[in-house]
């Protein structure tokens, strides 16, 4: 009868021992598939990236511990004993960094902070070679032995001071972590508070089964912190998707404009920063601590009328503060209004246009100078020789002198030594004719070996008489290559523009070019000018 009622009473604890072993098991194939869920998830945000660490190291707890009592020798169970250690003491520290990390509002994390915090990796190294040394010590376990009175292997330790060492900092993590999470539960608002508020209670059952296991407090000194930081990561993944818990759309925003490389800057009605990205900061002048509700004039003075355009679309010059440089933008204003259509502020996103305007300039130079004498080329020179025409046209006065001259008996140079031979000359050349001319004429290559000038507002016996000053520097100045001398002349042919002739400025561009065909018949290396009626 005796035996009947034993078998009774047993019948149910083993009933509970094999649902207690279902429910580790079922912890560790929770917490893997969390794992690979939230690592997948993570991408570039950090405190999601602590999550998938912190749960990871769940499962290297939940499976050690589910293999612990599921092992048959004393020697299995001491091994994943020691393997819990390199899960269960990576969690709070994982706890830690989330706890500092995880800002769904304006402020951002402090990187800094974080990047020293990282010296707690070190303590979970240490405490494992404490942990797994434990025979050589006994600082952790004065001794560790085993319970065969239940369908599981349980052990019977004797605790060392060590343990209580190692403990008392796993309790100290969690508490400061979760104070942390409160204390950003009562700073903040709205959907902030709530995903505050459930981290807060994610972090309650883990603690409590761990305060009870400390204190021995649960029948068989069964472990259920595997079980408990489960149900923390069910409740942390129902909090993803119905809070927007870690992927939330703040979060999402500040990662994204923190990595676009235009400027972002949101202004409320009065002008205050409201928002912005850290390439907009380079532009202010105060402290990134003190930058939001402060009005745009105080951030940096150069910034203030530059946000007063009527235009959505607008470009504009900002002196950056300490290095005083000066960058071009291209800005794109969004008026930003609530559901009840009232204005709220503005969106002011900048692209940076500096570089390209250099490009553009480069572009323009390239299109506008010839690339081996550095002079205007053929296109340019007739725009700005029109414009200058057309100019006059409308005044009714004025003139411009036109010199075009071309090198004698080129193609024998090219013959003879060359193409580099000739391309070196017309180089020489290009550094010789704009030292005679004055700065502000107009000095190109009209094609091949043929070069023209354009003199405002001179004569044509003082175009002459320039022409006739460079045929002689031409003449004098000794023309190498490769220790070779080369004997260079060319012939000249002037004439002069005014809309008082009543003939076109092409006209006169032809005139020149007669002339210069009038020099060459006449013996070449002279100065011809187109005769007109009258002298200007």
């Amino acid at each position: 009868m005796t035996l009947c009622i034993f078998n009774v009473k047993v019948k149910p604890l083993m009933n509970i021992i094999d649902s207690f072993k279902i429910l580790i098991f079922a912890s560790v194939i929770v917490s893997t598939i969390l794992a690979g869920y939230v690592y997948n998830k993570g991408g570039n945000s950090q405190s999601l990236r602590y999550l998938s660490g912190l749960l990871f190291a769940n499962v290297v707890y939940a499976t050690s511990y589910f293999f612990e009592i599921t092992a048959t020798s004393l020697n299995q169970i001491k091994f994943f004993l020691n393997m819990e250690y390199l899960g269960i003491f990576f969690i709070p520290i994982f706890w830690v960094f989330i706890a500092w990390s995880y800002h769904p509002g304006k402020s951002p994390y402090n990187q800094n902070l974080l990047r020293n915090l990282r010296f707690l990796y070190f303590i979970p190294i240490i405490v494992n070679l404490f942990v797994w040394t434990n025979e050589w010590h006994h600082l952790i376990y004065y001794n560790i032995g085993i319970k065969y009175n239940l369908s599981i292997s349980l052990i019977d330790v004797e605790r060392a001071p060590g343990f209580w060492v190692i403990n008392s900092i796993i309790i100290l993590l969690y508490l400061v972590a979760t104070f942390r999470m409160v204390y950003n539960f009562i700073r903040s608002k709205g959907n902030q508070r709530k995903q505050y508020l459930l981290l807060s209670l994610a972090a309650v059952p883990p603690f409590i089964s761990y305060i009870l296991i400390l204190k021995q407090a649960i029948p068989y000194s069964i472990d259920l912190n595997p079980i408990a930081f489960a149900l923390s990561g069910l409740l942390l993944f129902w909090g993803i998707g119905n809070l927007q818990l870690f992927n939330i759309l703040p979060i999402a925003q500040k990662l994204v404009i923190d990595v676009m490389r235009d400027a972002m800057i949101v202004l409320d009605t009065k002008g205050c920063l409201l928002e912005c990205n850290l390439p907009a900061q380079l532009m202010f002048v105060n402290d990134t601590q003190t930058l939001f509700k402060v009005p745009l004039s105080q951030l940096n003075p150069h910034l203030s009328p530059l946000f007063s355009h009527s235009s959505d679309t607008y470009e504009i010059e900002i002196v950056l503060p300490g290095t005083e440089e000066i960058k071009s933008f291209s800005v794109h204003r969004v008026l930003i209004s609530d559901r009840h259509n009232r204005t709220r502020g503005n969106l002011y996103l900048l692209h940076d246009i500096t570089d390209i305007g250099k490009y553009v300039k480069e572009l323009e130079l390239l299109a506008s100078f010839d690339g081996l004498t550095n002079l205007l080329n053929h296109r340019q020179f007739m725009n700005l020789a029109n414009k200058e025409a057309n100019r006059l046209q409308k005044q009714g006065s004025g003139k411009f002198s036109l010199i075009m001259f071309d090198l004698d008996n080129f193609k024998a140079i090219n013959d003879a030594f060359g193409h580099s031979a000739g391309d070196n000359v017309l180089q020489q050349i290009g550094q010789i004719v704009p030292q005679q001319v004055p700065s502000y004429d107009l000095c190109a290559r009209y094609g091949g070996e043929e070069f023209v000038i354009l003199l405002y507002d001179t004569a044509i016996i003082e175009a002459t008489a320039l022409a006739e000053k460079i045929r002689s520097v031409i003449e004098q100045t000794n023309f190498t290559f490769h220790d070779t001398e080369l004997q260079i002349t060319a012939s000249f042919g002037v004439s002069t523009y005014s809309p008082q002739y009543k003939n076109s400025w092409e006209i006169t561009l032809n005139q020149a070019d007669t002339a210069l065909y009038q020099a060459k018949d006449a013996g070449r290396n002279v100065v011809i000018s187109f005769q007109v009626p009258d002298t200007l």
